[in-house]
Order: structure tokens, then C-alpha cells, then sequence
């Protein structure tokens, strides 16, 4: 029996698109703190607040983002969503303060949580059942890619012009080009208008157990774009984009293997493949001192972070039917947000009070936690919603 086709035109436009949005997010990763610390003449520890205002709002506007696209459908409030998140990449260059570019965060993190929600929704809309896990895998390379990429472009723009506004300027016109190519996607029309406003329809509670794991991985996530640059300054090193760029390499070996793996297998052994990469990486990172130890953790981090994603948004679409997944996406990325928002204000205090390198230290302790609880209580719990939603699809 010959495979279901999975690299469709409508699939790679959406992945190319969704690329060139992701790239611009990752220029401001890297360049974002020294903004706030070498030109708005900001405190070290103000660079947690720009990464939690903006995950925290992105957490407010996703269970309506979820029950918007399920109600009214995929395609227009995603380009909607991408223009004006484009308006606000290029509106940085006028952030004179840091109250201002507080706003600009508070609004930015808004619209990414549309497109977010509405990019991973319309990807499980556009990949085959069968191919599910394959499917968003892939998909997550283009951010991937934008995390490899961005950081690199962004650092490269201001080491040869020191111009800021350039920066936040040409990151609104990647996003610009991306909402050009979107519109020539052909999103699947799936919606349920009768859907109305209420608990049930902002948030999904089959996926808790997952999200719930999501949101606790989140939280190194955190240290690592709120404080790398920084921890990199710290031990006087200048290849802050090399290490994104190792990162993404890491990220990129390890995906599309693990999610052939996850659609044969199921989803216990790939996780445990990243619980091991994670610690190692996090453990790896807090004892650099050079910076060949600096870019081997990334590259094990890489890895291991690279299976924890796909993996779980795959889990949480299995347990649910087709007409639910927009509010299902949204309740898994709320739980990202919401484990970064916290991770970045959190870990910025304990990096205060004692080091950057202690703090990653800490959040490799702190992952024994959710690897527990994973193979305790959320497997089982997998298994079991899963295999009722296929059973009530196929009814």
C-alpha cells in the first residue's frame, strides 16, 4: 500500500510562509536583550520581563484563538493574524523606551498566539492521518531552520551596521513576504458555527496531562532565549548565533526521525530520548567555560528538544476529533506560553540571586519532575483518550 502524499504544495507553502514569520521572530531573540540593555539603558534582569509579557499575552488571546479558528474557519483569521503581526515586527524600530516596547511586547505576543495556534492547527488539517507525526515534525523545521537562521541574520545586521531600526525593519518585511504566500494556501474548510462561547470551546481538558508536561519542558526553554546571549557575554563568548545555529542542526537530525518513530511506535521511547538529551544539554550548559563546551550543549539540547514538541502536539491531536483540534492547539500552546512567561520572570530572580550557570543547572534538576509524572500518569492517559477518539472517528 503506497504511502498517503504528505509534500503537497499547499503543505510546503505553508511551511515556507510560516519559515519566513519564524525567521523574523528569532531576529529579535538574540538582539532583544542588548537592546534593552545597551540602548534603553535597562537592569540585566528587565530582559525576563520582554520574554514573559510577550508568552503571557500570547497565553490571554489563545483559547479565543483556538475557538475562533474552529467556529469560523482557518483561513482568514490566519492571514488577519500574520498582517498585523508583521505591522508590529517593523512598529520596533519607534521603541524609544522600555515602557513602550512593553506595549509593543503585550500586543506582538497577542498576534503570535493567533498565528501560532492557527499554524499548527492548519498543519494538522493539511498533513494525512497517518502521517501525523511525519507531518508536524517536518512542519516544526521551519522553526527549526528560523531558529538557526534568524539569530544569525539578526546579530550579522548590527555587527556590520549597529542599526537597530534596520533590523526591526527588515524583520516586518519577512513577515510581509509571509503573508503574501499564505494567501495562496489552500486551507481546508473545516469550522462548526453552531460552536458557541464557553468553557468546553476555549479549552480542551483531554489534553491537560500533556499540556501540562509541556508546560513544565517550557521552562529551560525560557532560560535559553531570555539568557543565552547574556550567559554567552558572561563567559566572553562572541558566537551567540553559532549556538542557535548548533541548536538547530541538533533539532533538525533528530525530527523527522522521531516522527516516523512516533507514528509506528507511539510516543514512550522518543520521549525518553528527550528527557535524557534535555538534562544532559541543561547539565552540559551550566559547566561551560570555553566555547567548544558552550556549543556541544547546544547541539545536545538541540536534540533533545527537538523530539519534545512534535511529539506532544501529535499526542494532543490524536485525542481529539477533527473539529476540535483549533481549541486542542490552543490549550498545548497556552501551556508553552505559560511555562515561558513563568520560566523567564522566574529564572531571571534566581539567576540574580545566584548565577546563570546555577540557573541552568537547576533547570536540569527540575526536569526530573515532569519525567516522571510523563511515564507515571500521562502515557496511560494517552493511550487511553486516543485510542477512544479514533474508535469515534471511524464510528
Amino acid at each position: 500500500m503506497s504511502k498517503e502524499p504528505l509534500f503537497t504544495k499547499d503543505f510546503l507553502l505553508h511551511c515556507f510562509s510560516y519559515l519566513l514569520m519564524a525567521v523574523s521572530f528569532y531576529f529579535l531573540l538574540p538582539t532583544l536583550p542588548t537592546f534593552v540593555t545597551d540602548v534603553l539603558g535597562e537592569n540585566a534582569d528587565k530582559v525576563g520581563y520582554i520574554i514573559g509579557i510577550y508568552a503571557l499575552s500570547a497565553l490571554i488571546v489563545r483559547p479565543i484563538s483556538g475557538y475562533a479558528f474552529d467556529k469560523y474557519g482557518r483561513r482568514n483569521l490566519f492571514l488577519i493574524a500574520m498582517f498585523c503581526y508583521a505591522v508590529i515586527m517593523a512598529a520596533y524600530g519607534l521603541a524609544t523606551s522600555f515602557f513602550f516596547l512593553l506595549f509593543l511586547r503585550l500586543l506582538n505576543g497577542g498576534f503570535w498566539g493567533f498565528v501560532t495556534t492557527g499554524g499548527g492547527t492548519i498543519t494538522s488539517d493539511l498533513v494525512p492521518n497517518s502521517r501525523r507525526g511525519e507531518g508536524i515534525g517536518i512542519f516544526g523545521l521551519s522553526m527549526t531552520l528560523s531558529m538557526a537562521i534568524g539569530p544569525l541574520i539578526g546579530l550579522k545586521i548590527l555587527e556590520y551596521t549597529s542599526d537597530y531600526q534596520l533590523l526591526f525593519y527588515t524583520s516586518g518585511i519577512l513577515c510581509s513576504i509571509a503573508v503574501i504566500l499564505s494567501f495562496f494556501v489552500n486551507h481546508p474548510k473545516i469550522s462548526n458555527r453552531k460552536n458557541k462561547l464557553s468553557f468546553e470551546t476555549v479549552f480542551e481538558p483531554r489534553v491537560l496531562k500533556v499540556s501540562m508536561i509541556m508546560l513544565m519542558l517550557a521552562f529551560p526553554f525560557a532560560g535559553i532565549m531570555s539568557f543565552i546571549t547574556l550567559f554567552a557575554k558572561e563567559l566572553s563568548i562572541e558566537s551567540t548565533g553559532l549556538f542557535f545555529l548548533i541548536y538547530a542542526i541538533g533539532v533538525s537530525i533528530i525530527r523527522p526521525l522521531t516522527g516516523k518513530m512516533m507514528d509506528k511506535k507511539g510516543p514512550a521511547f522518543v520521549m525518553l530520548l528527550s528527557f535524557i538529551g534535555t538534562i544532559s544539554g541543561l547539565i552540559l550548559l551550566s559547566q561551560s567555560k570555553d566555547e567548544t563546551a558552550f556549543l556541544i550543549a547546544g547541539f545536545v539540547l538541540g536534540l533533545g528538544n527537538g523530539i519534545v514538541m512534535p511529539t506532544l502536539q501529535t499526542m494532543v491531536i490524536n485525542m481529539v476529533k477533527p473539529e476540535k483540534r483549533g481549541v486542542a492547539t490552543s490549550t498545548f500552546f497556552s501551556s508553552i506560553d505559560l511555562g515561558i512567561g513563568l520560566g523567564a520572570f522566574a529564572l531571571g530572580n534566581v539567576a540574580e540571586i545566584f548565577s546563570l550557570s546555577q540557573m541552568y543547572l537547576f533547570c536540569a534538576i527540575a526536569m526530573v519532575i515532569p519525567a516522571i509524572l510523563f511515564f507515571s500518569i500521562t502515557l496511560s492517559d494517552y493511550k487511553e483518550k486516543s485510542k477512544i477518539s479514533l474508535e469515534t472517528a471511524n464510528v
